[in-house]
């Protein structure tokens, strides 16, 4: 081809200095680049940390035509020596890193920017599987210090860039570990892969003063795909899927969070030594405006709102093997969060479309007899186990909506003392009208008693208790109410599948003697004289919490149907 035109002269000359320059700049980055950043970054940590940190790594490579350096096997590790001179000194920093990471890519990456301009512009750094170990602890000297004292990023960089900026920086399946070293027996805690991506970042002598940024950056999302944690007692794992939280919308949302046991219903009672079988599920679990300087390094969880918008909670007990017994004082709602390890504080709990299910099996009659409450929608206020805010309010409230066995709308309101020794509480609530026959479900299976025909019209309750007991009243305002005593019937024959109750006979002696000498037909009665429940329940120390709620109220209910006090 004959070069005929100047401007095609000034072209080649153009593309052929282009090409010579990154023909040079491979050369270097490869022959002479990578020892002299090598010395540089090793050089530059030892002196930004005291001599604290040294950074090792097996390869740095650059790539001028595509801005690219690829850095292998990066190791970024304390000297124990120093860190302990530096604690003589009362100069120790309060978090101690250790870093692991097989592989950094960045991109983005001209030289050329940084010796014209001493600016420095990435388009992105990805981190590849990193290892992290924070060890945390509190020293009493470094409360006192001044900001003005410890020195900013800019601080660190001023002396060759005069700004850095980041369009992205990508952590992928991090596995991080925080030792908390604050309290006499360390906590520590392990997050497993780990997605953290840090968006827009600035570094620069006014980025710190913006109030559009958070650390230098528009956001930090951390996200977990799923994780799956064993409880302790090894029965069960809480697996949670599609955690987010964004550091700039200062929100966490989970997908779901689902206790799920290792053994189905059936043999979680031989497994466990009879205990209960719980599962849990949630989903849609929404925390907004938390407090992030609270988070970190504090470790407390501070939130406006949590949400949850459907779920439910399934409890199974199996008759067939003897019940685990325990002591459980001290395990009421308000006590186990003050016991929890983790300071929260929550302003509004909000709760809708859940479902709590409680079932017996009884191996006698091979039935599983259940009683529910459907579409649990409420709020809890002031959910909190921390000092100072409950010094501030030491009550929590409870109220909740729901329609007992999805027929009776059902109003419960607690209030709880948290910082209440013996774990103090009040509750009260009234339940609507419904048909008795649908409690059969339960009544049948566990205490072979029918109810031939009940109406419910209302049932008011009001209780205070703690620890050691619960006091109040129940009045039970119901009509026609008749029952069949039952027994499991051992040799059906060919009417069974057409009786009222098929696998069980009705015994009519005590039926008959129940319904005309033991049980009131209505209360009011046909005198309108109202008969009220009294509620005087001394706990039994192995009762749950609703455990023990149920024993006051059975004593209102049995007074009200009786006329007689139950013990």
């Amino acid at each position: 081809m004959k070069i005929k035109h100047r401007w095609q002269k000034i072209a080649i000359g153009i593309t052929g200095g282009i090409l010579v320059i990154l023909i040079l700049l491979t050369i270097g980055g490869f022959f002479f680049l990578k020892p002299l950043v090598t010395s540089r970054i090793r050089k530059g940590v030892e002196k930004a940390s005291n001599h604290l940190y040294s950074i090792s790594f097996s390869d740095i490579t650059y790539n001028p035509s595509m801005g690219q350096v690829f850095i292998s096997d990066v190791k970024f590790t304390p000297d124990t020596l120093v860190y302990r001179r530096l604690h003589a000194l009362k100069k120790a920093p309060n978090d101690l890193l250790t870093i692991s990471v097989p592989a950094i890519r960045l991109t983005g990456v001209f030289p050329l920017s940084v010796i014209f301009s001493k600016t420095l512009n990435l388009s992105n750094i990805v981190v590849q599987k990193p290892a992290i170990t924070l060890r945390h602890n509190n020293f009493d000297y470094n409360a006192d210090k001044q900001s003005a004292e410890r020195k900013t990023p800019y601080q660190f960089i001023s002396k060759y860039l005069t700004s850095l900026s980041i369009n992205k920086v990508s952590l992928n399946d991090v596995n991080l570990t925080y030792e908390n070293y604050e309290t006499k027996t360390p906590k520590k805690s392990v997050v497993e892969h780990l997605n953290i991506d840090i968006a827009d970042v600035l570094i620069d002598s006014l980025a710190h003063k913006s109030g559009e940024r958070i650390y230098y950056a528009h956001d930090y999302t951390f996200t977990l795909k799923e994780t799956t944690l064993p409880d302790k007692n090894q029965l069960a794992d809480n697996l949670l899927k599609d955690v987010v939280f964004s550091l700039k919308k200062r929100t966490l949302t989970v997908k779901e969070y689902h206790l799920k046991p290792r053994f189905d219903e059936m043999s979680f009672a031989k497994a466990s030594g009879g205990r209960d079988r719980t599962e849990v599920q949630f989903k849609n679990i929404i925390m907004k405006d938390i407090h992030p300087d609270k988070l970190f390094p504090e470790i407390k969880l501070y939130a406006n709102n949590l949400s949850l918008d459907s779920g439910y909670v399934k409890v199974f007990n199996d008759k067939r093997y003897p019940r685990k017994v325990r002591n459980k004082v001290g395990e009421y709602p308000h006590q186990l969060l003050k016991k929890l390890g983790l300071k929260i504080n929550i302003d509004t709990v909000s709760i809708s479309n859940v479902k709590v299910t409680y079932s017996e099996y009884d191996p006698e009659a091979k039935l599983t007899g259940f009683i529910s409450f459907d579409h649990i929608k409420g709020r809890v206020l002031h959910a909190t186990n921390d000092s100072l805010p409950l010094l501030k309010n030491p009550v929590c409230y409870a109220d909740f909506h729901t329609y007992f066995m999805n027929k009776g709308s059902l109003d419960v309101h607690f209030i709880f003392n948290t910082t209440s020794e013996k774990g103090d509480f009040i509750c009260k609530g009234q339940l609507g009208y419904f048909e008795g026959t649908s409690i059969n479900n339960i009544t049948i299976a566990l205490t072979k008693v029918g109810v031939e025909s009940l109406q419910v019209n209302k049932y008011v309750f009001n209780m205070k208790g703690n620890d050691n007991y619960v006091t109040g009243t129940g009045i039970l305002y119901y009509e026609n109410l008749k029952a069949n005593i039952l027994k499991v019937d051992k040799t059906p024959d060919e009417e069974a599948p057409k009786r009222r109750f098929r696998l069980f006979k009705k015994r009519p002696v005590p039926t008959f003697l129940v319904n005309n000498l033991v049980l009131k037909d209505s209360n009011p009665s046909k005198k309108n004289k109202l008969r009220t429940g009294t509620i005087k329940y001394t706990r039994v120390p192995t009762k749950s919490f609703f455990g023990t709620l149920w024993g006051g109220l059975s004593q209102s209910l049995f007074q009200c149907v009786t006329g007689t006090v139950k013990d």
